[in-house]
């Protein structure tokens, strides 16, 4: 019933309701892509072979993916506790289905939104409407669609089942213009990629064949082709397969060796700038593709939370929003149900600073000591819920002691 890993298809969203706009060209309709200027068919996974761009995407799936997942509950008084008696806690922070992990579910999903910027999830509800498991369906199959009568939201996956309602679909999107479906990171950087490719297969052809001939013969005067042929293919009887042998002219011939050098191509220079290229695509900082020219011992650390701040906030944002739109009812959010990712893991710098921190939130009152204990994975003690605060200090605006 559900297809975990078809492919081919496309995706294409239609605000009108009619049919689905049909892509310009089999490569673009099949894989999500298209021909770049530099001649190479770029699509999502045509990508994937360049490093840059599997080592991004693998990185926010596998960053994202190892975050606790679970579902919260805010109590009166505002206190925050896990849901762990919901059936929807099990599903996200165990197993959202027979097959798979939630490590694999999220890294899975991730993965779809880097590369192709949706990723969705048949939402499998009991008799009481109650969600009993998510199933992730390939982003190329599925194709959305709008009522234009009422607005509501429908999909298609091609041959498989068609109408599906909204409410039946967990659909994460990344970045988008319409809010209907996100955009194809991949396809927006066709150039990027393509140059990146093009670069790869330069490099490598220059290495194994050569993109020109290696060497060139010059003899006097002008032979005819049966001539130059046997001056060819007697240099190929003496030198072929010994590249150590030492070569012997004869009279009148010279040789002129028309080996590109790298160097002089820039070729090093233009790589590198692909990798960083594709690292402000993704908003991975340098050193995390092991492009370390310009990290220091000091800025890595530093370059590390902006990692977290501006790169896996965002996602983490467009995965909780929309889990709790999608999974939870009217009901479950007004009683204060909440999906919410754990990124303390993520946030934890050396022992020293980890502790410092620990001691001024203790001080302030921010956390007791069993908290602390639970963030370094240690059992809780007994008396080690209560709370500190400085006793010099007071309400604002309160009198102080000899003043009336």
């Amino acid at each position: 019933m559900f297809n975990f890993f078809n492919r081919g298809g496309s995706l294409r969203a239609d605000a009108s309701g009619g049919t689905p706009s049909k892509p310009a060209g089999w490569i673009v309709g099949l894989f999500g892509g298209g021909k770049s200027i530099s001649g190479e068919y770029v699509t999502p996974d045509s990508a994937m072979h360049v490093m840059a761009v599997y080592a991004s995407v693998r990185i926010l799936a596998e960053s994202i993916a190892s975050l606790p997942l679970s579902l919260k509950m805010k109590e009166k008084g505002g206190k925050r506790v896990d849901a762990d008696d919901h059936p929807l806690h099990a599903l996200l922070h165990d197993a959202p289905n027979p097959q798979m992990t939630a490590f694999d579910f999220k890294e899975m999903k991730q993965a779809h939104m880097g590369l192709r910027g949706n990723a969705y999830s048949l939402i499998e509800r009991d008799g009481k409407g109650e969600v009993g498991a998510l199933y992730p369906q390939a982003p190329d199959k599925v194709t959305v669609r709008r009522n234009p009568d009422d607005g509501s939201i429908y999909y298609d996956i091609s041959g498989g089942e068609n109408g599906i309602p909204a409410r039946r679909m967990l659909h994460l999107r990344g970045f988008s213009l319409d809010g209907l479906i996100g955009l194809n990171p991949i396809e927006l950087a066709r150039e990027t990629v393509g140059l990146a490719i093009a670069g790869e297969r330069a490099g490598a052809e220059t290495v194994g064949r050569g993109i020109v001939p290696p060497a060139a013969i010059e003899v006097v005067g002008n032979p005819d082709k049966k001539q130059r042929d046997d001056i060819r293919q007697s240099w190929r009887d003496i030198h072929a397969g010994n590249r150590n042998d030492i070569a012997v002219l004869g009279a009148g011939m010279k040789l002129h060796d028309l080996r590109i050098n790298m160097k002089d191509m820039q070729f090093m220079e233009s790589r590198k700038f692909q990798v960083t290229e594709i690292a402000r695509m993704f908003r991975i900082p340098p050193h995390m593709l092991a492009d370390l020219e310009k990290a220091t011992f000091s800025n890595i650390e530093h370059q590390d939370l902006q990692f977290l701040k501006y790169t896996l906030i965002p996602w983490i944002a467009r995965w909780e929003q929309r889990l709790n739109l999608s999974l939870l009812s009217e009901d479950e959010r007004s009683e204060g149900y909440f999906f919410k990712f754990n990124v303390d893991a993520l946030m934890r710098a050396d022992m020293k600073s980890r502790f410092e921190a620990y001691r001024t939130g203790r001080e302030i009152g921010v956390y007791n000591a069993n908290e602390i204990r639970d963030l370094e994975d240690r059992d809780p003690y007994e008396g080690g819920d209560i709370y500190l605060e400085p006793l010099n200090m007071q309400r604002a605006g309160a009198p102080r002691e000899g003043q009336a």
